[in-house]
């Protein structure tokens, strides 16, 4: 009963959203290009509750719609899995101790079988030898990425990133992943939240690529981060919040920036291009002065 109660309410709340939407909307207030990849997923949650309270228990559907998660694809490794994991809530928990942002444990996705809408961003942990994806998965993928979502690509190898692999050449091809470049040096990513100028994870060096032409969609967020630093390792925390892994060659240092790579990533994700928007801040103080 108390499910129906919370289906009934958010029914309501989706026909409240989509009358404010529509009003921005016929007002010029609002364009698709503008809204954000986390609002996308937002009203994603909303819009397919009803529909996934037909497979999950009540629980399970309270949990997973009504808390903001990371996600990390599972890849069948369950070495790699707990890694990415126990990254994934150590990235949550130092979020969540310097941020607004309060994130809920992390999910584990099959693309091929679970609802990937909850995650704004969602971690892929290349691993060699893996399966090519089936075509389920590939479509929902692609439903993802077209709807807002982001996904942060990383083949661990300790910055060689096998761009050139059979592997990471049909994912690109499946996923019809746009052309990328490598992080420029004023990019939003390097002062998201924190001035960064590299972006280590457990592996220092090397190049982090994004969307080519990004800034002329998504509010200018990419949709496919790529690196090969093993930022799971690198954020990664035990049951006592210590750290799992050594950060090589920097330390602790480099774990601190790892860290702050991450929460650099959330506010790239969760809120859109709005520290390149700044820049146009002045002009419009000025004009609303006249």
């Amino acid at each position: 009963l108390f499910v129906r109660l919370v289906i009934g309410l958010l029914d309501a709340l989706i026909l409240v959203i989509i009358d404010i939407f529509a009003s921005l909307a016929l007002r010029g207030y609002l364009t698709v290009a503008r809204t954000t990849p986390a609002a996308i997923a937002l009203l994603a949650v909303f819009m397919t509750t009803p529909a996934l309270a037909q497979s999950t228990s009540d629980d399970d559907l309270l949990s997973v719609a009504l808390k903001l998660r990371l996600a990390y694809i599972e890849t069948g490794d369950a070495e790699v899995d707990r890694t990415s994991k126990a990254g994934l809530e150590g990235l949550s928990l130092i979020a969540n101790s310097r941020t607004a942002a309060e994130l809920g444990p992390p999910l584990a996705v099959d693309p091929a079988t679970d609802p990937l809408v909850f995650a704004p961003l969602i971690y892929w942990p290349v691993t060699p030898g893996a399966p090519a994806l089936g075509n389920t998965a590939v479509l929902r993928l692609k439903d993802y990425l077209k709807n807002g979502g982001t996904i942060l690509i990383d083949t661990r190898d300790e910055g060689n990133l096998g761009f050139d692999s059979t592997l990471m050449r049909t994912i690109a091809q499946q996923l019809e992943i746009p052309p990328l470049m490598p992080v420029p040096s004023d990019h939003v990513l390097t002062k998201a939240y924190y001035l960064l100028r590299d972006f280590p994870g457990r592996w220092a060096g090397g190049r982090v690529w994004v969307e080519r032409d990004a800034e002329r969609t998504r509010d200018g967020v990419s949709s496919i981060i790529v690196g090969s630093h093993d930022w799971a390792a690198g954020w990664a925390i035990n049951a006592a919040q210590k750290p799992i892994f050594p950060v090589v060659p920097g330390g602790e240092r480099q774990r601190e920036m790892s860290y702050r790579f991450g929460i650099n990533l959330l506010m790239y994700v969760l809120t859109g291009n709005y520290k390149a928007d700044q820049v146009h801040v002045p002009a419009i103080i000025e004009r609303l002065g006249q």
